[in-house]
């Protein structure tokens, strides 16, 4: 058995490192469903992005734990890396078990085609080792060397490694690691420097700003998903770690772990950060929409709460970000109404300049975003987005920039009635949008772009591939502050269905597999024949 560096969870979300072990708090991060929806919240435990093992053939790894009173404790083993999103998080090829008071083990098995599960009494009391190991075709796990349940592998660790999980659900409740020990081999993840290449996206474009969404987990685990962001973008927004409910997902405690490994990969390989968000009413967390609706949060405390999230965030990272999408989706689908958030809710249409005046007084140096959907033609939510940043001026309130969020489909049932092959947006339109903003001082960026097709791949890729490099055209002609996609390859896409972890969405410009599309290829000659213009800049 080797013993694995307990010093690798230093700064993991909800660990301190001790001089005995390593401390677990309960920080109830979960994914929050909005008020209105029939959703639970969905726990959503954090990866430790220190450690994984290498393994083969068999293994066996033991965790030396001291439980406090009142657990609800998670030891998770993965095969292949989880997936986060705004609502939802999807772990494939993972046993999870949930040990409750040190009485029971609820144990669970996630794989491809169905899950299982079960439970039996466990009896650990306060100190326990748990066990869990792989033994020809089963997987077995033990508490104090008692076996708890005796399962099919079915194929979970095939790709001879187990990331590490661990997680307390009750809020103040902890319990300390104190070893752990494997037959394999302990692989360290640092956030390390890219080898940058010539003839890439970044390389060609220069001083525009080439850039994606960043998904944390690859970003630290995939040696390919992390070599083609270093190499082929110099912007980056972060996907879901910047986001409210993941900075801080209990009142007043605050878990900036994910996110200073991205500033960190970001600096590393000279990269701009573009934070995103925080008023935003998909990432509200559950704890602060709960004491808003059941009268145990006030008004003013919520405005408390908002100036705080907003000096704890731009305080750690001033200077150390370029932009930020301060204000995420303001408009209720279509009308000139604000969304029905705790912000709109406690504060009124000013919660707006408040959390913009706010950042703006934290760090002076960061441009700060208005983000939206379905403001690229001209129309009423434009103008709509145009009138409300023209009241924020007015008012002397720091607004300095407008995101396109982009967003587009192809082939979705919706659009029978359109053309065949055909996005919403032309380069007129975008081209027009920019133009316009840029009349009144305003900074523009395309967001968010991804083309889905909706897994018809017959006739749209090179039309897909067309739109792509129409689009890069229209923001590098127009002045655009950036232009990025939300995110890079099909494998870790927000156009995933969270039911079908497998289902790849098909809108990006690599495919799941990291090999680069037409629509790369259309990004990459756009920015050859526009090369002149990109010196200029």
């Amino acid at each position: 058995m080797t013993s694995s560096p307990l010093t690798l969870w230093e700064g993991f979300s909800g660990a301190t490192v001790q001089s005995n072990g390593v401390l677990f708090e309960g920080l109830d991060r979960k994914l929050s469903p909005l008020p209105d929806s029939e959703d639970a919240p969905v726990h959503n435990p954090p990866l430790n992005l220190a450690m994984r093992f290498q393994m083969a053939g068999d293994f066996e790894i033991n965790i030396t734990a001291t439980l406090s009173a009142a657990n609800s404790t998670y030891f998770m083993f993965h095969g292949v890396i989880p997936m986060a999103q705004d609502e939802w998080y999807y772990a494939l090829s993972t046993f999870k078990a949930q040990i409750v008071n040190g009485d029971w083990c609820y144990w669970s098995l996630y794989h491809p085609d169905n899950t299982e599960g079960g439970n039996a009494a466990a009896s650990v009391g306060s100190n326990v080792i748990y066990t869990f190991k792989r033994e020809g075709t089963e997987l077995v796990f033990l508490t104090n060397g008692v076996e708890v349940t005796r399962q099919s592998d079915l194929g979970l660790f095939d790709d001879g490694v187990v990331y590490l999980s661990l997680d307390e659900a009750n809020v103040g409740a902890t319990f300390l690691v104190t070893e752990i020990t494997t037959t394999g081999t302990v692989e360290e993840t640092p956030v390390r420097r890219v080898p940058k290449t010539a003839g890439t996206l970044r390389d060609k474009a220069g001083k525009f700003r080439m850039g994606t969404a960043v998904s944390t987990y690859p970003m630290v685990f995939d040696e390919q998903y992390r070599t083609i962001l270093g190499n082929e973008f110099n912007q980056i927004t972060p996907e879901n770690c910047m986001k409210f409910q993941f900075i801080q997902p209990a009142r007043g405690v605050y878990d900036f772990y994910e996110s200073d490994k991205l500033i960190d990969y970001a600096e590393r390989n000279g990269m701009d950060v573009h934070g995103h968000t925080v008023a935003w009413n998909e990432a509200t967390p559950q704890w602060l929409w709960d004491g808003w609706l059941d009268g145990t949060i006030t008004a003013t405390e919520v405005g408390e709460i908002l100036d705080e999230h907003i000096e704890m965030l731009f305080g750690r990272y001033k200077g150390r970000m370029v932009s930020f999408d301060l204000i995420n989706e303001p408009f209720l689908d279509w009308t000139d109404q604000l969304r029905d958030s705790v912000w709109f809710q406690a504060l009124g249409r000013g919660y707006i300049e408040r959390a913009l005046r706010k950042a703006h007084e934290v760090d002076p140096d960061v441009l700060l975003f208005i983000n939206e959907w379905g403001c690229e033609e001209a129309g009423d939510k434009q103008d709509f987005l145009f009138n409300l940043v023209v009241e924020l001026q007015t008012a002397g309130v720091p607004i300095h920039g407008i995101g396109l969020q982009m967003h587009e489909d192809v082939n979705a049932e919706y659009q029978a009635s359109w053309d065949a092959d055909s996005t919403s947006v032309s380069k007129t339109h975008l081209t027009s949008a920019i133009a316009r903003f840029h009349a009144i001082g305003i900074e523009v960026r395309v967001s968010e772009l991804d083309i889905n097709q909706h897994q018809i791949f017959a006739t749209t890729p090179k039309a897909v591939a067309a739109w792509y490099a129409t689009y890069l055209e229209a923001c590098i002609e127009a002045g655009a502050h950036s232009f990025t996609m939300w995110g890079f390859t099909d494998r870790w896409s927000s156009l995933n269905e969270w039911y079908n972890y497998c289902g790849h969405g098909n809108g990006l410009i690599y495919d799941a597999q990291y090999r680069p599309k037409l629509s790369y290829q259309a990004l990459s000659k756009k920015l050859d024949e526009m090369a002149s213009s990109l010196t200029r800049l």
